[in-house]
């Protein structure tokens, strides 16, 4: 049985940004990777079924040699809903974490975790045979922020760590929420925002590896 899935909701440089005091950042450093990451998923909507089929997570044209759309898949949006409460995701990840994914920290980031996360798909789904959405790449996201930031702002790191670690255990023991369902009128693929908020963890502590390793040298 097949399932069309789709989601809702990136060394020693990376390592100098989770450091750098608030003042050290300037709006391009800081507001760069949201902007750019914005402007590409509302084109990607706008250019239309052309970009979607072109761009989106479909198996058996990875398995043919489209290995983009390992990448590319996350742009595609299914419908305005979709998108819009994607983009507001990221709007307050930013606005709660935008000084910690800052810069180039951001960018290894968004990158690693959307990478790993349809690899992840492809290597331990085979039943999934499409997806799209950049849900996943969010909950990773907001994952390294709060962790970047547990030094500075414990309490808000701790609390979004819990909600994002409880929501995951209700959605993968009890389903995707069918509200969100009919919301977004698109299935929901709850492993990817597992895989996307354990990649985001990850990237955290390749950065905080890459830092104690650079120290001792």
């Amino acid at each position: 049985m097949w399932r069309p899935c789709v989601s809702h909701l990136t060394l020693a440089t990376y390592t100098d940004m989770t450091d750098r005091p608030h003042s050290s950042y300037t709006p391009a450093r800081t507001f760069g990777l949201p902007i750019a990451l914005g402007i590409s998923l509302v084109l990607v909507w706008l250019l239309g079924d052309g970009a979607t089929d072109l761009l989106m997570y479909q198996r058996t044209d990875i398995e043919a040699g489209q290995v983009w759309r390992l990448l590319t898949a996350h742009w595609v949006h299914l419908s305005t809903q979709h998108l819009f409460l994607n983009l507001s995701t990221l709007a307050i990840i930013w606005w709660l974490f935008g000084d910690s994914l800052a810069g180039r920290t951001g960018y290894f980031l968004t990158g690693l975790i959307a990478l790993g996360l349809t690899l992840s798909l492809f290597l331990l789904h085979p039943d999934v045979w499409w997806y799209a959405g950049f849900s996943g790449v969010l909950h990773g996201l907001l994952i390294a922020g709060a962790l970047i930031s547990r030094h500075h702002a414990p309490l808000l790191s701790l609390l979004i760590v819990l909600i994002i670690v409880i929501k995951l255990a209700l959605e993968l023991t009890l389903g995707a929420s069918s509200t969100m369902t009919k919301f977004i009128d698109s299935p929901i693929l709850v492993e990817a925002h597992l895989y996307g908020a354990v990649l985001g963890g990850l990237g955290v502590l390749l950065i905080e590896l890459k830092k104690t390793v650079s120290n001792k040298i």
